[in-house]
């Protein structure tokens, strides 16, 4: 009996310690210049695991492709869905930006820009969330986030947005994929994208407002 409650005290300590380590492990794992699927299970918001910390965060740049699976019955409350992003710090709904979609009528996919500033959620600030393109599925599209002068810089395909971002602290983690806010789908959702290294400044030229 002793040994029995021995065993069963052990496996209490370590089942939590060996979370933490998988979950750790996962969050430093390099996708970087490699095409993966995510895939989200009709009902939920998210996949596991959901964050990639990072240190000195400046930007993030990928590819994605969208799919058949981005099309949904628009919901009352057809909030934005979060592709890819950073978080400015512990909690990302102090400071973080992210490259958002939605479906509208079941027909027509937006891509759109979004950002918690100094604590302000999107819908309750001004100039935090904006719509920027329109997409199709099974094409490649290109975006880069950066952290800029207190600014958060989109540069997605031929198109730029910013917003102010506040005063964070340089690092924070990757924000993947989340479906919805008020609402999932019923079905699976699936995203392929490649996560890229750091871009040369001088590339970036071409897509900076001019003054």
């Amino acid at each position: 009996m002793k040994v029995t409650i021995r065993i069963l005290t052990v496996v209490i300590i370590l089942l939590p310690l060996s979370e933490i380590f998988l979950v750790s492990r996962a969050t430093f794992i390099d996708y970087s210049n490699k095409w993966r699927e995510i895939e989200i299970k009709k009902g939920n918001h998210s996949y596991y695991p959901s964050v990639h910390f990072i240190y000195n965060l400046e930007q993030t740049e990928f590819q994605f492709k969208a799919n058949e699976s981005w099309y949904y019955p628009e919901p009352e409350r057809n909030g934005w869905s979060k592709l890819r992003g950073f978080s400015m710090g512990l909690h990302h709904d102090h400071g973080s930006v992210r490259l958002v979609y939605k479906c509208v009528d079941d027909t027509l996919l937006l891509i759109g820009g979004y950002c918690y500033v100094n604590g302000v959620h999107p819908n309750d600030g001004v100039g935090q969330q904006a719509t920027i393109d329109t997409i199709d599925t099974d094409k490649v599209y290109h975006c880069l986030i950066k952290y800029e002068d207190e600014k958060f810089k989109f540069y997605f395909e031929d198109k730029y947005w910013e917003c102010y971002a506040g005063e964070n602290p340089s690092w924070g983690y990757m924000l993947n994929p989340f479906i919805g806010g008020v609402y999932t789908l019923e079905h699976d959702w699936k995203i392929e994208i490649f996560d890229v290294k750091k871009l040369h400044d001088d590339s970036l030229q071409a897509f900076e407002p001019r003054l």
